[in-house]
Parts: C-alpha cells; structure tokens; sequence
C-alpha cells in the first residue's frame, strides 16, 4: 500500500521492485564507480542463469 495514501499502485509497486536503481553520476571523478557498476552489470548479465 502506498505509505500514508490508504490505496495501492500495484504497477508502481511492481516496477519499483524490478528495476535496477543505479546512482546518477555527473562529475568527472565519478567516472572509474560508474564504469565499475557497468562492469559489475554485464558480468551479472553473463551469468544471470547460474545466480538463479
């Protein structure tokens, strides 16, 4: 249920619980994490079936 609303948004909720949330990067000593969480996100990718 949506806190405090007193109703549900079950698509809401379904999204929420099945995307990836990933931070947003902007500067450019952000750069070396977010190709570390993309690295991380392929090597995932590539072994989505043995995690399962």
């Amino acid at each position: 249920m949506a806190k405090g609303w007193g109703f549900r948004l079950p698509v809401a909720e379904h999204a929420h619980a099945h995307t990836i949330k990933l931070p947003v990067w902007h500067r450019e000593q952000d750069l070396e994490p977010a190709e570390q969480s993309v690295r991380a996100a392929i090597k995932i990718s590539d072994h989505h079936e043995e995690l399962l």
